[in-house]
């Protein structure tokens, strides 16, 4: 009797972790950075492809709108603050931006991903 009741939980739940993780998408998003003009401040814009962003959720906009309104101290506070809404960082690079020999600044791209409700 222990065994089949055992079994039968064991069964409900094994069900209902692969229904719960149906109706989950993974989606992803660019952040880009650079330094702003005459400051040691960066600014950064974000990116999440060619969705249309009313039609996205209001945590996206919300990223969308801290993102581009704020100048940060370093990318290490972009990292951050993607990591504490619960993007994971994915990959990242970066390269110099240089006009006639003389640098311009660093431009840094970085590519997160997050499992999101599919509505």
């Amino acid at each position: 009797m222990m065994t089949k009741f055992a079994f039968t939980a064991v069964l409900f739940f094994a069900l209902a972790t692969i229904t719960y993780g149906q109706n989950k998408v993974e989606k992803y998003c660019e952040v880009k950075s650079s330094n702003a003009f005459l400051s040691k401040k960066i600014v950064a814009t974000v990116s999440f492809g060619q969705e249309n962003p009313q039609s996205m959720d209001t945590a996206a906009n919300k990223i969308i709108e801290f993102i581009q309104s704020n100048k940060f101290e370093s990318n290490v506070d972009i990292l951050n603050y993607m990591s504490s809404k619960g993007w994971d960082l994915k990959s990242s690079c970066s390269y110099e931006d240089v006009n006639n020999g003389t640098s311009l600044g660093l431009t840094s791209f970085f590519y997160f991903d997050k499992m999101i409700e599919n509505n």
